[in-house]
């Protein structure tokens, strides 16, 4: 991918990195460990394929990718930013067990921290071929961390691709919208928690991707594989062994320092690294990174409060747990989860009652207010009868229509009416996307993207009327309803003389 100039993120260009117990993002383990991408932000035309071997708990073990030389070599640079984005909006979607994400070409770019120029639109799409094209062989080198073991898996990061391109074009745009499934293996590692916290702030403000892609390995290094909750205070390493993780071309020692040596100095004037010292000569040179002090570790084997217990035995994940307590404080979600106790207690009848608690605690609509429960309850309840709920089977090569999710789109992302139209547009898509996934194909959302930036409907009236029919279990109506919509507008304009 070429590499144009850098704009999200300057105003953050000194941010410091957070402390431990503030970090809320995470990072697959094994994703963030093996390095996956090469942190060059250029590589040669004939760079298309890459084997490592190494030894894991003193047992052979190999990495290989082999990529398709039309699609630009093998994943390297940006690449790492929109697979770190790939990753944060899935987790952030309820980690389906699908792998399944349905999402923008805008809200990947947001969510890297990078440009929305048409160039970065044009290299997105590179990247996503290359993501999906390229395969991965980690030989006795993935970590099945249910099973405490090393396992050997072949994947693609990008399992399906499938998006929409502008009319008389074949790239992507603002108005294209995406589906995709991550692979297999990264889905089921990171649905069986086996991930290590990811400062997301703090990375998408460093200034070059070298930086960013050396500091997503390194602070994956940080963190033994076999626990990754721990935290080392340095770290030592080989040089070559370095270079062939970082998957520099030129591996000779002077080489790889000089490419090195940028991201050296930027993650030091940060405040991440304390210090950089090689020790040794030609191939038996090694380097040390000593990692600042950020402040004092958390203590993951503490109990849990007796409010996380709670959330906890609701079943919402530990991370997303703590986040919600440390985001809103204990008072406000005590006196949330007393509200969603009283709306089970009241006959509501909730599929996936985690998601539903963080949406209560979340809400800032009055959506949960006791007068709204009670008319919601007493209407639900109305029509929970056999023959009367709306089906989506009907609809071909449906997946589930009511998958269960962890995490429902982030409240405090919606934009207000000060917000630009396309961040309206697109926290509205986020809302829709999120909780009707396949009732709609993707030339479907696309067209119903270009409805909403014509205020057709209105998108912050969209996103209320999502959540409202998903509290009534009228997802399938709103589904109808907005595919009436779409073919409404279809024939009227082939109608037109």
């Amino acid at each position: 991918m070429t590499t144009p100039k850098r704009q999200a993120n300057n105003r953050l260009s000194k941010l410091p990195p957070s402390l431990p117990q503030e970090v809320r993002r995470i990072d697959e383990a094994n994703v963030g460990r093996l390095g996956l991408i090469s942190i060059q932000e250029r590589i040669p035309e004939s760079f298309t394929s890459w084997t490592v071997d190494f030894e894991v708990d003193g047992r052979p073990a190999r990495l290989s990718c082999d990529a398709v030389p039309k699609y630009g070599g093998v994943p390297h640079g940006l690449d790492g930013d929109v697979a770190t984005a790939l990753m944060d909006l899935y987790v952030e979607s309820g980690c389906p067990e699908d792998g399944v994400l349905h999402t923008t070409a805008y809200q990947i770019l947001k969510r890297a921290g990078l440009g929305d120029s048409g160039r970065y639109y044009q290299n997105l799409r590179q990247t996503l071929f290359r993501l999906r094209t390229a395969t991965y062989s980690a030989s006795e080198a993935w970590r099945d961390h249910r099973q405490r073991k090393w396992t050997t898996v072949t994947f693609n990061y990008i399992e399906a691709l499938e998006f929409t391109s502008p009319d008389g074009e074949l790239g992507l745009s603002r108005t294209s919208t995406l589906k995709l499934r991550l692979a297999e293996s990264i889905v089921r590692s990171i649905r069986a928690q086996y991930t290590k916290p990811l400062d997301l702030e703090f990375l998408t403000s460093l200034d070059r991707p070298l930086t960013r892609a050396l500091y997503r390995l390194l602070d994956a290094r940080r963190y033994p594989p076999e626990d990754p909750r721990e935290r080392l205070p340095s770290y030592t390493v080989n040089l070559i062994a370095w270079a062939d993780a970082c998957k520099i071309v030129d591996q000779r020692s002077n080489k790889i320092r000089a490419t090195l040596q940028g991201a050296h100095e930027e993650l030091i004037e940060r405040g991440y690294l304390a210090d950089v010292a090689y020790d040794g000569r030609g191939q038996k040179q090694e380097i040390t990174y000593l990692f600042a002090d950020t402040g004092p570790e958390p203590e993951p084997l503490t109990p849990p409060s007796a409010l996380l217990q709670d959330l906890l035995n609701y079943r919402v994940a530990l991370s997303v747990s703590e986040r919600l307590l440390h985001e809103y404080g204990d008072e406000h979600v005590a006196a949330r989860l007393a509200r969603f106790q009283r709306l089970l207690e009241q006959g509501y009848k909730a599929r996936n009652a985690s998601a539903l608690l963080v949406d209560v605690i979340r809400d800032t609509e009055g959506k949960y207010e006791e007068k709204t429960v009670e008319a919601v309850v007493v209407k639900a309840n109305s029509r929970a009868r056999p023959g009367n709920r709306p089906s989506s089977s009907n609809r071909p090569n449906s997946l589930p229509s009511d998958p269960a999710p962890l995490l429902l789109p982030v409240a405090e992302e919606d934009p207000s009416q000060n917000a630009s139209l396309e961040e309206r547009v697109d926290a509205a898509m986020k809302t829709v996307q999120f909780l009707l996934r396949e009732r709609l194909s993707v030339t479907e959302y696309a067209r119903l993207r270009m409805h909403l930036i014509i205020g057709h409907p209105e998108p912050q009236q969209l996103g209320r009327r999502a959540l409202k029919a998903k509290m009534e279990g009228q997802l399938d109506a709103l589904a109808t309803e907005l595919l009436t919509l779409l073919d409404q507008e279809t024939s009227a304009i082939e109608s037109q003389p």
